[in-house]
């Protein structure tokens, strides 16, 4: 299992004090478990990250095939929370034992409200006219061709528990989006084609998607009357989000 995943700040931690190294990561044929200084450890498993990589001089890239964790690696690759935890809280436990009198790390600030808005054209911020706990709705003006829908956004990996393999950035998970105008509701959908929307993430087989906090949502077709609106959001879910966390980038709706 990663070891990010067991990181409890005190006897699993990252070194901050080390600034700056280097580290070397050799493929072999078939992906092993080898040794380098005295620790066990893996050789690279090509899964297709490779393209973070950078290369200087003469050096030609080299693609071969595309391979996966769950056919091809040495050993087991576990993410499982229901695995970690345990684990994690069994090391917890023994830094404890072992360190006495240790300082307690210093719990972040939480807040379950997700600060939810709209953000439309030249980063107009619009705020809710109504929340009852799980709808919200909005006032739109006329003309109005896309919004971002925008809210705090915590990693479940930092304010659950780095035994949560999670790093998305999630903002609210929202179902189902009516836009209302005149006597006409329109239902919109555009947000469960998360493989194209800005923003947006799959929610497994629910008919709902969540945001990464700012997540585009068009609206054109819906407002070619140039009509006043209300847009009504579901949202199922949400939180609890690190307030130290800086609220999501706007300022790419200036440009939507």
């Amino acid at each position: 299992m990663p070891v990010r995943m067991l990181v409890n700040g005190s006897s699993v931690f990252y070194d901050k004090s080390i600034t700056s190294y280097t580290y070397y990561h050799v493929e072999t044929e078939q992906h092993s478990v080898i040794t380098a200084d005295n620790v066990l450890t893996e050789s690279y498993l090509d899964t297709r990250s490779g393209s973070s990589f950078q290369q200087t001089g003469k050096v030609a890239r080299l693609y071969g095939i595309s391979r996966t964790w769950e056919k091809d690696a040495a050993a087991p690759l576990c993410v499982d929370r229901a695995v970690v935890e345990p684990l994690f809280r069994k090391l917890e436990q023994r830094a404890k034992t072992l360190v006495k009198d240790q300082p307690v790390p210093e719990m972040a600030e939480q807040t379950g409200d997700p600060d939810l808005h709209l953000v439309i054209d030249a980063g107009r911020t619009v705020r809710p006219l109504r929340y009852d706990g799980t709808h919200y709705s909005f006032m739109l003006p006329p003309h109005t061709k896309s919004v971002r829908i925008v809210s705090r956004a915590s990693r479940p990996s930092d304010v659950i528990g780095p035994f949560v393999d999670d790093r998305r950035y999630l903002g609210v998970l929202v179902a189902k989006i009516v836009f209302v105008t005149g006597s006409q509701n329109y239902e919109i959908t555009s947000h469960l084609q998360t493989e194209t929307m800005d923003g947006w993430y799959g929610a497994g087989e629910e008919p709902c998607a969540w945001t990464n906090g700012n997540a585009v949502l068009p609206l054109c077709e819906h407002m070619a009357q140039g009509r006043m609106g209300i847009l009504l959001l579901e949202v199922r879910a949400g939180g609890p989000y690190l307030l130290s966390q800086p609220k999501a980038d706007v300022r790419l709706s200036q440009s939507a």
